[in-house]
């Protein structure tokens, strides 16, 4: 049987070509806090949105948790001045990051499962996963190790597919479980799970 991450790493090695055509770089949904937004606009303001909720500033160090083709630490690290450590499964994802430009400090892309990083504890400002979370094979072990390599006040933010609490037996097995398969993710948690596994990991909710 295929383990997790080996089965999100096939699905975006395999689907490259599509995914950048159809996505672009940041393989993101966005946020319409205008609703006049572009696609590409939308998908920007989410990771400025991001940044400005992890309080990313000049030489905050940063920890992408799901980096794909490197764009939002790119983003972070030209338009913010922040250090940006990357964890991607892909290696087609990893590749591309390296070999892109950047103005400003240099993201390093670590083709890894986020899981078995080996960063000191307490050794990062700020660690944020966008739309990453669930192809995790135990997304509640994210927030565990999350608060260990957050320095003291350090923050997490999360953009998570989530799954009603009250979701029926039908929603279940003709929506959310196709995407679940479709999409290679171990879960669509709820946001009471969510919040669960955050303060079991000795993390405060902010928000």
């Amino acid at each position: 049987m295929m383990r997790n991450h080996d089965a999100v790493a096939e699905h975006y090695d395999h689907l490259d070509h599509f995914y950048r055509q159809l996505w672009g770089e940041h393989v993101h949904h966005g946020l319409w806090s205008d609703p006049t937004f572009s696609q590409s606009q939308a998908v920007r303001e989410l990771v400025h949105q991001v940044a400005r909720d992890a309080h990313i500033d000049e030489g905050t160090r940063v920890c992408d948790i799901g980096c794909g083709y490197g764009a939002p630490a790119r983003l972070w690290a030209e338009g913010y001045g922040a250090q940006v450590t990357g964890y991607t499964v892909s290696e087609t994802q990893a590749a591309f990051a390296q070999q892109q430009p950047v103005e400003g400090p240099a993201p390093e892309y670590r083709l890894q499962d986020f899981l078995e990083n080996d960063l000191p504890d307490a050794s990062v400002d700020a660690a944020v996963a966008i739309e990453s979370l669930t192809h995790i094979r135990t997304p509640s072990r994210v927030f565990t190790e999350v608060e260990r390599i957050l320095r003291p006040g350090g923050r997490f933010v999360a953009c998570v597919w989530m799954a009603s609490p009250s979701a029926s037996r039908w929603s279940r097995r003709f929506l959310l479980t196709p995407i679940r398969k479709e999409g290679r993710l171990s879960a669509l948690p709820t946001a009471p799970q969510l919040h669960r596994w955050a303060t079991r990991a000795g993390l405060t909710v902010d928000r």
